[in-house]
């Protein structure tokens, strides 16, 4: 197996049964249905590796606003006005764009695909960003005409491979179809990890639970486990 490092999950109970954590490089999707906490959960990820460690990321947004992201995140306990992490988390939001673009009639003339490329390689040269989140997937590609979504979600992986970049691309999950974890059926084979969420539903009472179903070169959990939010710690943690 090959060597590499890894960046932990900072998860209490998964890094452990993941060899450590992920393997630097690697892209992850991160999978659920809404509500199942996917921003959460990366989010926590990032914000812990630069709180306890000397990483640095950006989290790239189309749905929810900078302003409000912040004040989701900063209500769990995660600030990122914190001067330990202040400068080496950048929120890059591109829902203000979107929505310029759309008043203007333009989004439909915009290469999106290599607009985000360039603006990722820039961001990595100027910043130094070793971390990428994107949320989501699905959002991104309302934004343009794939003629073959498999060759467009392979551009813009392989970018982000070049970049050498640790990604974690969120993908909206609608239905009970737990076999799909994205809307083209291909972002799960191009990738090289799978985080799935799910919400079991017992009458009144809901449990979130955790399955790592993919994560190349890693022994990883089998099965899923449930988890949930730890204020006092700042931290997701799985269950026995």
């Amino acid at each position: 197996m090959e060597t590499r490092g890894r960046i932990p999950t900072h998860v209490i109970g998964l890094d452990e049964n993941m060899q450590g954590g992920i393997p630097k490089g690697h892209i992850c999707l991160v999978a659920g249905a809404s509500g199942s906490m996917k921003s959460s959960l990366t989010f926590s990820m990032l914000y812990n590796d630069v709180l306890h460690g000397d990483s640095s990321g950006i989290y790239v947004t189309l749905e929810q606003g900078k302003d409000s992201l912040r004040s989701h995140m900063a209500g769990m306990g995660m600030n990122v006005d914190d001067p330990r992490v202040r400068n080496r988390i950048a929120i890059i939001d591109l829902a203000d764009l979107r929505v310029q673009l759309d008043e203007q009639g333009m989004s439909g003339r915009v290469d999106w695909m290599g607009q985000l490329i360039k603006q990722l390689a820039n961001y990595r040269q100027s910043i130094g960003f070793e971390t990428l989140i994107f949320d989501s997937l699905g959002a991104f590609f309302t934004l343009t005409k794939m003629e073959n979504p498999r060759d467009e979600i392979f551009r813009l992986f392989e970018a982000v491979r070049r970049l050498q970049l640790t990604s974690f691309f969120i993908c909206e999950m609608t239905g009970d179809d737990h076999k799909q974890f994205g809307d083209h059926g291909v972002e799960d084979y191009l990738s090289d990890g799978v985080i799935h969420l799910v919400m079991d539903r017992k009458e009144d009472q809901i449990t979130r639970k955790l399955g790592v179903v993919k994560m190349r070169h890693t022994q990883h959990m089998l099965g899923y486990k449930s988890f949930t939010w730890l204020s006092e710690k700042q931290r997701f943690k799985i269950g026995e």
